[in-house]
């Protein structure tokens, strides 16, 4: 058996820092820098083995298909239209602006009733229109991300200039999503989770600790079930976190390990350990957890 100390983590560091601005190091833009320095955080955090699962049970997982989620490229929120990055707690496809809101209303059905951008022949970019605003979408079929990659206005009698412009954007290569793009999805999924579950966590573990011998669940950030379970004496702390969330994308381990991390603090906890068995049964296959020990109060 071997058991970690469970000591402080840089959680806080993960989304500090200015969300503007230039990088220091590099001369360029500091958003691409911000966000592999979030990731790196979370990689440095310890791996925990996943339970495999029967190749039915994951067909049938997948075949449940998650929704289409609409998306505006970085290069298109600030050049295009206009807006100022927000940080990272914000869903670029939630931003208030004409053109967004109807890439959100056209997104579940998209491609189907749009027009072809001719002009671009691979991809399959389509166009999209909202009074004077012209934009090009894109559809990421495999992650079922709707991209709104362009927009511009219409200018009175300029005909299809618009879609010209995003030609020459995408034969420059800065008309799709790029690695910056991916980054600042996984980004704003992570944040949406963690401060949901730096909210939830507290009271959570106050209920298992007030229901001992019974488990606790929690959906954090609307994404990720959890459960806590806490011992009679209240010296143990178990808690199960799901490899798959709500949305079908899985729970990147390094981002379990902060959850735990959390839970840990919380509770006070001073060692860990990661368990393969739980206190009322089995885990369910898609779970990992981890025991903590603590001073009871």
């Amino acid at each position: 058996m071997v058991w970690t100390r469970a000591g402080s983590h840089e959680v806080s560091t993960l989304f500090e820092g200015e969300r503007t601005g230039r990088c220091s190091e590099h001369g360029t833009s500091g958003l691409s820098c911000r966000f592999r320095r979030a990731l790196a955080v979370l990689a440095r955090s310890s791996s925990l083995p996943v339970r495999s699962a029967p190749a039915a049970t994951v067909r049938r997982l997948m075949a449940t298909r998650p929704a289409r989620r609409t998306r505006v490229t970085l290069r298109c929120v600030r050049e295009d239209l206009g807006l100022e990055l927000p940080p990272v707690e914000v869903h670029l496809g939630s931003l208030d602006h004409p053109l967004v809101a109807e890439a959100r209303r056209i997104a579940p059905a998209a491609p189907r009733g749009q027009k072809r951008i001719l002009s671009i022949a691979h991809p399959l970019v389509y166009r999209i229109r909202h009074a004077r605003w012209r934009g090009a979408t894109w559809l990421e079929t495999d992650e079922r991300r709707f991209w709104l990659c362009a927009g511009a206005l219409r200018e009175e009698g300029s005909g299809d200039d618009a879609y010209e412009l995003f030609a020459t954007l995408h034969a420059a290569g800065r008309l799709l999503p790029d690695a910056d793009d991916h980054l600042r999805d996984a980004l704003e999924h992570n944040a949406r989770i963690i401060d949901a579950a730096a909210t939830a966590i507290p009271d959570a573990l106050d209920s298992a600790l007030a229901r001992p011998g019974s488990d606790i669940t929690i959906r954090l950030g609307e994404l990720v079930d959890a459960r806590l379970h806490a011992t009679a004496a209240g010296d143990e702390i178990w808690v199960a976190i799901a490899t798959q969330a709500s949305d079908g994308r899985f729970v990147d381990e390094r981002l379990r390990d902060v959850l735990f991390r959390l839970v840990f603090e919380a509770a006070e906890a001073e060692l860990w350990e990661p368990r393969a068995d739980w206190p009322l049964g089995e885990l369910s296959w898609f779970e990992v957890a981890r025991l903590s020990l603590r001073e009871p109060t």
